[in-house]
């Protein structure tokens, strides 16, 4: 495989602040010991629940913060030891789409003006083909006809229309890499599909990649070569299939909250929730950070923290000291009649305990 666009190397990011009644100060990590790797024309994602660090991991790789430690590289090369002319390469092929267009869009500019500012900043084409250029990138996602929305202001814009604007200014540069936080949470469900559907047709005409940072599973399910898993700062679980045949518990905890077409599904899934053993309190400095909640707790869990590793012979890693358990299981599951699913039990010396 080619080397990396973009990689993260045991990078950490930690926040020191106010504790919550005034007094003393906390600090907060955000971002702990991920190690990722971004390759050209791959679409990678990053799910989580909010806090869990996928924010600030898309700052990291934005450089709009330096790591606490590790490294961030941009073709092998760390970000802090970029001289200027490599600094402006990297602005140029990782590329940005904010989660509210409307914020990232000046008001008071209009849709030519923006796209005319990055032209000339850049160079790209002779300053009489400009307008030219810039209704050529309106055509390229899907602006048609391009003329009706040069001259209009953001807010003339409805926000699918603004987040088009935002991936179009972002694709002038013809970028190997955008970095996509939560494009669609501002977004109508009807607006998210054409999104995800113009996000898909631009990697295939030109061969751009996506890190797509999102709490939603089922849309990245739909365009993600990868997922990440993002739990309290930690990368629990990453590969092509985490979605089939989720190995960590937390991801399959992501999976489960989505709401299912069956209603009937629905309550059998929760009456099988309801049965989880309770908590077996609070993990110790060096144990699992999920172990608190996980129904598939044991005592290593609390005192030992799980890294990341291959689980199977599959390209999934995982960290949890019960991977293997957890995949034949949901094997087994998964072969089952759907009205009999999400009650497995494991068996052996563990017997009894819910997988």
């Amino acid at each position: 495989m080619s080397e990396p666009v973009l990689s993260l190397q045991n990078v950490s990011r930690s926040y020191k602040g106010r504790n919550a009644n005034g007094w003393g100060a906390t600090t907060v990590r955000a971002v702990i010991d991920v190690n990722l790797e971004i390759h050209e024309g791959e679409t990678l994602a990053v799910v989580g629940e909010s806090g869990s660090g996928k924010s600030t991991l898309a700052k990291l790789l934005l450089m709009l913060q330096p790591p606490s430690t590790g490294n961030v590289t941009f073709y092998g090369l760390p970000l802090a030891q970029l001289g200027k002319q490599r600094t402006r390469e990297y602005r140029r092929q990782v590329q940005a789409v904010f989660q509210d267009p409307a914020s990232s869009l000046n008001p008071r500019m209009t849709v030519e003006q923006m796209l005319g500012y990055i032209i000339r900043r850049h160079d790209l084409v002779p300053l009489s083909e400009q307008r030219a250029f810039a209704a050529r990138q309106l055509e390229f996602v899907g602006l048609v006809p391009a003329d009706e929305y040069l001259s209009r202001y953001p807010h003339q814009l409805s926000g699918g229309q603004q987040q088009r604007i935002a991936i179009a200014r972002a694709m002038m540069l013809e970028p190997k890499v955008i970095i996509a936080d939560e494009p669609l949470s501002s977004l109508d469900v009807s607006i998210q599909a054409q999104v995800l559907q113009l996000m898909i047709d631009l990697r295939k005409r030109t061969g751009v990649g996506f890190v797509v940072i999102s709490h939603d599973l089922a849309a990245m399910r739909s365009i993600a070569d990868r997922t990440a898993v993002m739990y309290r700062g930690r990368v629990v679980e990453i590969g092509d299939d985490v979605y089939q045949s989720p190995t960590h518990p937390y991801t399959r905890l992501l999976l489960d909250a989505r709401l299912l077409p069956d209603p009937r599904l629905g309550r059998i899934r929760n009456s099988v929730e309801n049965r989880t053993p309770p908590v077996r309190g609070l993990p110790s400095a060096g144990g699992c950070s999920f172990s608190d909640r996980c129904p598939h707790a044991i005592q290593i869990c609390t005192e030992k923290e799980p890294h990341l590793r291959p689980i199977g012979g599959g390209s999934t890693q995982s960290a949890c000291h019960r991977a293997e358990e957890l995949a034949a299981q949901l094997a087994v599951d998964n072969a089952k009649p759907a009205s009999a699913r999400h009650g497995g039990i494991l068996t052996g010396s563990n017997k009894g305990e819910r997988l």
